[in-house]
């Protein structure tokens, strides 16, 4: 019997002698092209995996007959390691390629074909990892099947963790576990772990939640925290109050929209405040200190009663800025509106109704925003009828010159 790491070279020979015979006196027909396509497909075959790669469970394997393709079938390799294949049962799982090769060569030669020409190649699947949640490129990331790789490399590879990650609270979810998941604390200051992760594993940076501190602090922004914050130890990360800031009315804007407000020179070190449940920060949650010597400018301009300057001492929602404007004119959009941020960015956002009116706004605008308002698309029907007697005039026209 011929060795499988031989057999390359006579399948090769043998397929394209059956090749060119299917060629000779005929047409490039659709089954010709089927041949060559299988051809080009299993002649590097042997060489690269005959004896390097060894099959495994769940590998879909593509066995090809050359000259019968009644025979060229994809088996899978079930749990036991095994694959079904024209009533023969064969254990494959642990062996190399060429060793199946040569197992199905001997089945068929058995007395189902004639000196078959035969080649077993696995289908390629992407083996991977997959790296969610807090990193900069999330997704999924191919490695070699024949190896794993680190949980720091598997982070590394989606970019690295985003600023928002959660270091102490990384997870790594096994495939081959049914729901085991363990948690890491990948912390800056922690020594190195060798955390090995498989192929198939998914690794996912738990996030933190956000809360943004703006208005009179040193360094206004975006904050991460895990839990909720307290308004001192909120103000105390933004680096501070700055001189002009205004104790007395420092508000905080839920998420849903609900607005409060704080007399922090008087509360600021009581006790009391810390036991208030509206004095801490939630995910979403934005905590705004005005100005004490001036009343800043929002604008709104576009299709309101009275666009102009509206200077306030915070931020404020959609309905409460339109208000301020006199309301909407009759042709105003009252679907959608844009908002030009101070920071140079413009957002087209719904208007929602007000907390008044028995649902809530969660757009603000703050000091140095321009809110337009843009107007309603109206139907012209002067120009639809001018447009509907042109056509028609048309029509008739061609009716009677086809008469």
């Amino acid at each position: 019997m011929v060795s499988v790491v031989s057999s390359s070279h006579v399948f090769s020979k043998n397929a394209m002698i059956y090749f060119l015979r299917s060629l000779q006196g005929s047409r490039f027909t659709l089954r010709s092209l089927q041949v060559l396509i299988i051809l080009l497909l299993f002649i590097a075959t042997p060489t690269i995996f005959g004896d390097v790669y060894r099959i495994k469970k769940g590998d879909t394997l593509l066995i090809a007959v050359i000259g019968q393709p009644e025979f060229t079938h994809s088996v899978q390799v079930r749990g036991d390691g095994r694959i079904s294949y024209f009533s023969g049962d064969f254990d494959v799982a642990g062996q190399t390629v060429a060793a199946v090769n040569h197992q199905i060569r001997e089945y068929l030669s058995a007395g189902l074909v004639r000196n078959p020409v035969v080649l077993v190649s696995p289908v390629l699947q992407e083996k991977g990892v997959f790296v969610g949640g807090a990193v900069k490129a999330p997704g999924r990331y191919p490695i070699s099947p024949e190896t794993d790789i680190g949980l720091y490399r598997a982070i590394a590879l989606a970019g690295d963790m985003a600023e928002n990650a959660d270091r102490q609270e990384v997870q790594l979810i096994r495939s081959d576990t049914a729901q085991k998941v363990e948690s890491y604390d990948l912390s800056i200051n922690r020594p190195y772990s060798d955390i090995r992760v498989n192929i198939n594993d998914l690794v996912f940076v738990m996030p933190l939640r956000v809360v943004e501190v703006q208005g009179q602090v040193q360094t206004p922004g975006k904050l991460f925290i895990r839990g909720q914050l307290g308004i001192a130890q909120a103000l105390a990360r933004a680096g501070g109050v700055t001189p002009e800031a205004d104790l007395t009315a420092v508000v905080k804007v839920e998420r849903n929209g609900k607005l409060s407000e704080f007399n922090l020179s008087e509360q600021f070190w009581k006790s009391s405040l810390n036991g208030n449940p509206s004095a801490y920060l939630s995910d979403g949650d934005v905590l705004f200190v005005p100005n004490v010597f001036k009343v800043e400018p929002i604008y709104v301009t576009g299709y309101v009663r009275m666009p102009g300057t509206q200077r306030v001492r915070g931020p404020l929602n959609l309905s409460q800025a339109v208000a301020l404007s006199g309301g909407f004119e009759a042709s105003a959009n009252r679907e959608e509106v844009l908002i030009h941020r101070r920071d140079g960015t413009t957002v087209e956002v719904p208007f929602t109704p007000g907390p008044a009116d028995g649902t809530t706004q969660q757009v603000l605008l703050y000091p140095g925003d321009i809110l337009e308002v843009k107007k309603k698309f109206q139907v012209n029907w002067g120009l639809v009828s001018t447009l509907a007697y042109i056509v028609i005039s048309g029509v008739g026209i061609i009716i009677q010159l086809t008469k």
